[in-house]
């Protein structure tokens, strides 16, 4: 009877603690209210006026064992991509690869390629000008040195909707808000698509400051007011685009022995991967007659194929793109999935594909509210139980999880590719390398979920989402470290 009583007494002081806290302590497991008088010190002292959900589930079993406000849904950053990468290592697999071809629908004659040329894309991220260099070297190998005709971009792979609905109008200038077309190139390998590298440097006071463009300028016009000032000036320097211009502005006040670097978005992918490509082909001798021009239309299905290029396959791909949360890929991949899957390469049936991936992990897609696959939209929305839910459910998928795992962010650790997003994080040996999560940021929201390994040595699945209040990041770092101290 003693024992009933007992029992009957801790199930009803769990429900009141639900009830007025809004957490859940699993009695079952282990004593966890230091854990939740900490994290709700915490809250209550660092985190006033913002909204929090936090989860934390046994890695193995699942069990929910502790959660504060962990049914209420926050904006989740690029926490969304934890769900797309799912999605799109399920729906396209492990070993899918971008394919970019170059093709032609006239002969090749004593050197002369009397037609046309085209290059059709299917959303390669990592098309970049060496790939292109490649090409116009093959070309030139069958002996092509002029040709008589257009240089086209077939970009149908994809749908024409250059922004995901997210994107605001003052975010249109910079990488994480790039534009998505079917014929893209990247100028680096972190495979910031869709962008070009601009550094700003300094010679004299009595001399603007020099721009230099990665890789190429092609159709985008610099508009140079920045001024070089004495080395004690402010540093004022800004780069940024037009809105829905070609134009970039350099603008504002470089020291003398400073320089500045931003990654601009271009206007329109496909327009700019042609003329990066036609500067490409008469760098290695090839000229066109005069009169052609760049198009962009669909190849026929008749034309000859001359050469094609085929990307890293996506478990390679996924390392750049979580490690540094990548907007680009994501965008990329939604709309892949949603070609390949529904034979329309948008966002929304990419999208649709996602959502049914959520249902057959059985998750409660109630919870998730999405207009994205990166995060950067401000309507995304979802709780921290649904999200450490979905991190232990996908932990069941064999064919790829190990991919899934090594792609997310390590704690404290230095080497770019490893560390990503995380590596400047968690550097006490208590969390060091013992944090394995995606991090998020927005205006006024952050995030992070992945797994920690605890003091005690097990392993937990834990999310923490906090909106409505910036500069977050060490209050969600403390409640993460707290949670391996007491755990």
């Amino acid at each position: 009877m003693q024992s009933r009583l007992s029992l009957f007494v801790k199930v009803f002081m769990l429900m009141v603690s639900f009830l007025l806290f809004g957490q859940t302590i699993d009695a079952g497991t282990q004593d966890l209210n230091p854990l939740r008088e900490d994290i709700e010190k915490i809250v209550r002292e660092q985190l006033d006026g913002a909204e929090v959900s936090i989860s934390v589930r046994q890695k193995n079993s699942g069990h929910l064992i502790y959660s504060y406000h962990g049914g209420q849904v926050i904006k989740p950053a690029s926490n969304m991509k934890l769900l797309t990468s799912a999605a799109a290592l399920e729906t396209l697999g492990n070993n899918y690869q971008f394919i970019t071809q170059l093709f032609t629908n006239g002969k090749i004659t004593n050197g002369l390629l009397e037609g046309d040329l085209y290059i059709r894309g299917e959303g390669d991220p990592t098309l970049m000008k060496e790939d292109l260099e490649q090409f116009a070297g093959e070309l030139k190998a069958k002996g092509v040195h002029t040709v008589d005709g257009h240089l086209i971009g077939d970009d149908t792979w994809f749908d024409s909707e250059l922004l995901t609905p997210g994107i605001v109008w003052d975010d249109e200038p910079y990488y994480y808000a790039a534009p998505i077309t079917a014929l893209t190139t990247s100028p680096n390998t972190d495979y910031d698509t869709g962008t070009v590298i601009v550094d700003v440097s300094t010679e004299s006071v009595d001399t603007p400051p020099t721009i230099k463009v990665t890789p190429y300028i092609g159709e985008m016009e610099i508009i140079n007011k920045a001024k070089t000032v004495k080395e004690t000036d402010a540093y004022t320097l800004d780069i940024t685009r037009l809105y829905k211009s070609n134009q970039i502005v350099i603008s504002g006040n470089l020291p003398i022995g400073k320089t500045g670097r931003e990654w601009i978005t271009v206007k329109n992918p496909t327009i700019h991967t042609l003329s990066l490509f036609q500067s490409v082909l008469e760098e290695a001798g090839i000229q066109f007659i005069s009169g052609h021009t760049l198009k962009v239309m669909k190849t026929p299905k008749k034309a000859t194929l001359l050469v094609e290029k085929r990307s890293m396959p996506l478990k390679d791909i996924m390392i750049p793109y979580m490690k540094l949360s990548n907007n680009g890929i994501a965008d990329i991949l939604v709309k892949t999935m949603g070609r390949v899957e529904k034979h329309d390469g948008s966002t929304k049936a990419g999208l649709k594909v996602v959502r049914s991936y959520g249902k057959s992990l059985k998750l409660d897609m109630k919870t998730w509210n999405f207009e994205d696959g990166s995060g950067m939209s401000h309507k995304n929305s979802v709780s921290s139980n649904a999200l450490t839910d979905m991190l232990y459910k996908v932990q069941k998928e064999k064919n790829w999880y190990k991919t899934y795992y090594s792609s997310l962010p390590v704690a404290a650790n230095a080497e770019r590719m490893i560390g990503g997003s995380l590596r400047n994080r968690f550097k006490d040996p208590l969390t060091a390398g013992k944090v394995i999560a995606k991090t998020g940021s927005l205006n006024g929201v952050n995030t992070l979920s992945g797994y920690v390994q605890a003091d005690s040595g097990k392993w937990y699945i834990f999310s923490v989402l906090v909106q409505n209040k910036e500069d977050t990041i060490p209050v969600i770092d403390k409640i993460v470290t707290t949670m391996a101290k007491e755990l």
